[in-house]
């Protein structure tokens, strides 16, 4: 609403001073019968005019100006003295009149206001420019989620100086709100609770993706039963943090009753305040993401790293190492001339023997950590071809291997086909390593056609099960590392992971949608 005069039970001879002098000024202005009908009517910035006949009438002027903070008070006196005016401004009058009222005083007076709104608007225009760029500043200071959240509040605090302050992000898994920083609430509202979004004006704002702005407080609203205790809230902002169309999560801040009004000039700045802060929350928590995914990756690097040094010292180093020393022992009964020709040759039979072994181990480290026939031939052909290169080297193992209506498979996107060759590797692995099994079973199926088809595959062998919660308790285990590994593969290509251990043993069962690629020639 625009700015109004009003005129407060005049007699006859101070309205038709005023009407003259209003209507010259071409202000628009209105009678009123009472002081509660002020509280009533007046919404925003206005000029009241108040006859005083004795000073006592003075202790109304407070507890106007505290209802309706944006009222200035001019006060007409019946007599005037600088006693007078002095308690006047005490008592939270603008202005004071005294007589002879003339029009020329009046229309000064109405200007003097026009030129305080003017000045009081230009001030509040620079305070909202500096509080942007304070939070424009902090925000950008920083891509540490606890740091960022805490300089929110402190920001926020200093542009809207609430009694309570609060930040809260939607859990999209949970979808419920969780507190992350805080100003003002209870010692109960440490930063990780959670509330449903049925609860509160926080869980509102979430469900209609809009925000509550109750800035007379919460009488005569659907929240009037809420209380903080013994303070009533007496005017309350709540607005979404939107990114890209989605309610990331809701600013809050109060005022409890008996302190000045938020206006829609407080929600308009703390709707700009919430669209900054979406975007910096949401770049943090991507930030965050990042470094999350990066450790994570290091640690796979470093686990590979590992394996792979387990692998060449248990397998590749000892018969190299088995080489040497038999080469050794060889030169030495030629030396001293304690052979034939007959066990010389059967000498070096055996140690080509252990040379073809080194060959074969070393071609099995390298096809296990790029499968180059997977990229060119597929995903049947590379399991069939890792398959027996493992039987090679592992004849007391049963190795089988079925798959079904997978005829194309090598149309299958490459990404997707890397994920599933290296978690079915992961798990034949485990069996064949930590399992003592005698059969391990590999299947693959491919069911249902366009959108809706499904690859289908998993390892089931019969040996040594595990502790499955026991394993995921211990990720920096190795075999728990493993499976930490294979869920996240899965995950990044869209697919369900599911894992059983008994004493009888291990099933790995994968679901993955079908990704059309190019074909490989």
């Amino acid at each position: 609403m625009s700015a109004q005069i009003y005129l407060l039970a005049p007699d006859a001879d101070l309205l038709k001073r005023c009407k003259g002098a209003f209507d010259e000024l071409n202000c628009p202005w209105q009678v009123i019968a009472s002081v509660e009908e002020a509280v009533q009517i007046i919404q925003g910035p206005a000029l009241l005019y108040f006859p005083m006949k004795t000073i006592k009438e003075l202790a109304l002027i407070s507890p106007l100006r505290l209802q309706v903070p944006s009222v200035d008070v001019v006060v007409v006196a019946a007599k005037g003295s600088l006693e007078e005016a002095t308690e006047v401004l005490r008592s939270g009058g603008t202005d004071y009149l005294y007589p002879p009222l003339s029009k020329e005083k009046l229309t000064q007076s109405v200007k003097r206001w026009q030129g305080r709104r003017a000045t009081t608007n230009d001030t509040a225009r620079l305070f909202q420019i500096i509080a942007l760029m304070e939070l424009g500043r902090t925000l950008t200071g920083t891509l540490h989620l606890d740091e960022l959240y805490d300089q929110i509040i402190e920001q926020v605090q200093r542009a809207f100086v609430p009694d309570t302050v609060s930040l809260m992000l939607l859990n999209p898994q949970s979808e419920r709100l969780r507190l992350v920083a805080q100003r003002g609430l209870s010692s109960n509202a440490v930063p990780g609770t959670e509330v449903t979004l049925e609860e509160g004006i926080a869980g509102k704002v979430v469900r209609d993706g809009e925000p509550q702005l109750l800035l007379g407080g919460l009488q005569g609203t659907i929240f009037e039963g809420m209380a903080r205790r013994e303070n009533d809230i007496g005017s309350a902002m709540s607005v979404p943090l939107n990114t890209q169309g989605n309610v990331l999560g809701v600013l809050n801040v109060n005022r409890y009753q008996g302190r000045p009004s938020y206006t829609e000039n407080d929600a308009t700045l703390l709707y700009i305040f919430a669209a900054q802060i979406a975007i910096a929350v949401q770049n943090a928590q991507l930030y965050e993401s990042l470094r999350e995914e990066r450790d994570r990756i290091i640690q796979a690097q470093e686990e590979v790293r590992r394996e792979l040094a387990r692998d060449l010292h248990d397998g590749l180093t000892q018969v190299l190492a088995a080489l040497a020393v038999n080469i050794g022992h060889l030169r030495t009964l030629v030396r001293e001339e304690r052979l034939n020709l007959e066990e010389v040759q059967e000498e070096l039979e055996f140690l080509r023997s252990i040379a073809r072994q080194a060959i074969h181990d070393a071609r099995t480290l390298i096809y296990g950590l790029r499968p180059l026939v997977l990229e060119t031939q597929g995903l049947v052909v590379a399991l069939e071809h890792y398959l027996t290169t493992v039987r090679d080297g592992d004849k007391r193992t049963q190795y089988l291997f079925t798959h079904e209506g997978c005829s194309d498979v090598s149309h299958l996107a490459a990404n997707v086909a890397r994920m599933i060759f290296a978690i079915l590797q992961e798990a034949i692995n485990n069996a064949r390593k930590h399992a003592r099994a005698q059969v391990i079973q590999v299947e693959l199926r491919c069911t249902g056609e366009g959108k809706h088809r499904i690859i289908e595959t998993g390892v089931r062998d019969d040996g040594t099960g595990f502790n499955m919660s026991q394993v995921e308790k211990n990720y920096d285990q190795r075999y728990s590392f493993g499976l930490l590994n294979m869920r996240e593969r899965a995950t990044l290509i869209d697919g369900t992971f599911h894992m059983e251990s008994s004493p009888s043993g291990t099933v790995v069962q994968l679901r993955v949608p079908w990704r059309e690629g190019q074909k490989t020639e």
